[in-house]
């Protein structure tokens, strides 16, 4: 029941508009129930709403008769604060891989001079001999402020030169037996051929002797 002040036309008018109203929100806790069914289930109690009545119509009909008594109503839905939504920023906002992934030049750059004017700093104070804690204080600062740079700034490039790789080693190659040779049988024939040869060779070489006799005279 709901208390209406005026004549009893406005109380009448005003039971049309909150049965209206009430009727509303009955087709719309139907209609988004696919795709916000907890919500649609909250509004749907509170209406007190039967549960043969959760179903779509051609038309615009009254699911809720005159004299329906509904639940106890309060907000579907919280006023968001400003701390709220800084929370949930935070919380789901994720990490912007295009933004991350390097950091602006400018930014790069005033932390590369902080870093040499540390540096510079470092090495003042280690050849003027001053006080080792007074050192170690300020080269925690420099391995701080280098942590700041992009991983690929932080790599230390190598002093020395690339050594030469080592050749591999060539496999040694099977050694080769040379194959025995064949024993020649000498025959009648064979040797009298071998005379022949040795007998030609004498008289060549007695040609050559007579040829270089006669050159001296």
């Amino acid at each position: 029941m709901v208390l209406t002040k005026g004549s009893d036309a406005d109380k009448q008018r005003a039971g049309s508009v909150i049965s209206v109203a009430n009727n509303v929100a009955a087709l719309l806790s139907v209609i988004i129930s696919p795709f916000m069914p907890t919500m649609s289930k909250v509004l749907q109690e509170q209406l007190n709403m039967p549960e043969e009545k959760n179903l779509f119509t051609e038309s615009f009909v009254p699911l809720l008769k005159p004299g329906h008594t509904i639940g106890t109503p309060f907000p579907l839905f919280s006023k968001m604060e400003e701390a709220s939504v800084t929370s949930l920023k935070t919380k789901f906002s994720g990490q912007d891989s295009s933004s991350s992934a390097a950091a602006p030049v400018t930014d790069v750059e005033s932390l590369q001079r902080e870093i040499e004017k540390q540096g510079n700093k470092v090495r003042d104070l280690k050849s003027s001999k001053a006080s080792p804690d007074v050192i170690k204080s300020e080269v925690a600062v420099l391995i701080e402020l280098k942590k700041k740079l992009p991983a690929e700034l932080q790599q230390k490039p190598s002093n020395g030169k690339n050594k030469p790789s080592a050749k591999p080693q060539a496999k040694a190659q099977p050694k080769v037996q040379n194959a025995p040779k064949a024993k020649v049988e000498i025959t009648p024939e064979i040797a009298a051929l071998q005379k022949q040869i040795e007998a030609q060779g004498l008289k060549v070489r007695e040609q050559k002797g007579k040829g270089a006799d006669k050159k001296h005279h």
